[in-house]
């Protein structure tokens, strides 16, 4: 799926929290969107997602329109909600909601729940896990839907190191169908590692947009080369 916004405003009174002008996402690319607090990451995100709408402009999809498109989109949230129920059941009720058979979706949960050791947690109650494992529960709740774009908010900001390269290894391989990957992130290490294309926001708006190595390795915009040399990335 092809995403392009156009000419984005949103505002809270007089206020604007995000202002872009152009931007598009192609299918098969990781995109990471970079930025600190208050840049605007997130409300781009969820105008994307359709959570909140524009004061002004448009999201088009395949050149469509949100509604028609919406069940190709999936969203991870920096803070997932989880159902009190068990943790497997979490992962799997987005495919019972579309009533996919239960053999597929035995199939499908075996597949995606291999990237990450859940065995001791698949009959835990949501309610009761750890921030780490709720982060895993809620990637692979959103990944197993196999939707043509996958929105990820600091997905793994809650996770360790081992289960960090875990979920960068699952985020690499559903990228094998060709998808489209939106993944906001303040670890830019992580955006180095597995992203293609890279976004730096500040303060609502794009400072710049281009391939992960040039951004990385000659960044244009003076305030992201002071950011990438405070962190000492060369």
């Amino acid at each position: 799926m092809k995403i392009e916004v156009v000419s984005a405003l949103k505002q809270y009174k007089e206020a604007k929290i995000l202002e872009v002008e152009n931007i598009k996402f192609e299918e098969g690319k990781i995109y990471a969107i970079l930025g600190l607090n208050g840049s605007g990451k997130s409300t781009l995100f969820h105008c994307i997602a359709g959570i909140c709408q524009l004061t002004k402009g448009e999201i088009k999809y395949n050149g469509k329109n949100f509604i028609s498109e919406k069940n190709n989109i999936s969203l991870m949230m920096q803070y997932p909600y989880l159902f009190n129920c068990s943790a497997k059941e979490n992962i799997i009720m987005g495919l019972k909601f579309r009533k996919m058979s239960s053999n597929d979706i035995e199939l499908k949960f075996e597949n995606y729940a291999k990237y990450f050791d859940i065995g001791e947690i698949i009959n835990k109650n949501g309610k009761k896990l750890s921030g780490g494992e709720i982060a895993k529960v809620a990637m692979l709740r959103t990944v197993i839907q196999e939707t043509e774009v996958a929105i990820l908010d600091e997905p793994t900001a809650s996770m360790d190191i081992e289960s960090t390269i875990k979920a960068e290894t699952l985020i690499k391989d559903i990228m094998d169908d060709k998808k489209t990957i939106i993944m906001v992130t303040h670890d830019l290490y992580q955006a180095e590692r597995i992203a293609d294309e890279v976004i730096f926001m500040d303060k609502g708006r794009i400072l710049e947009i281009g391939e992960k190595n040039r951004i990385f390795n000659n960044p244009t915009n003076p305030k992201l080369r002071l950011l990438l040399n405070k962190i000492a990335i060369k």
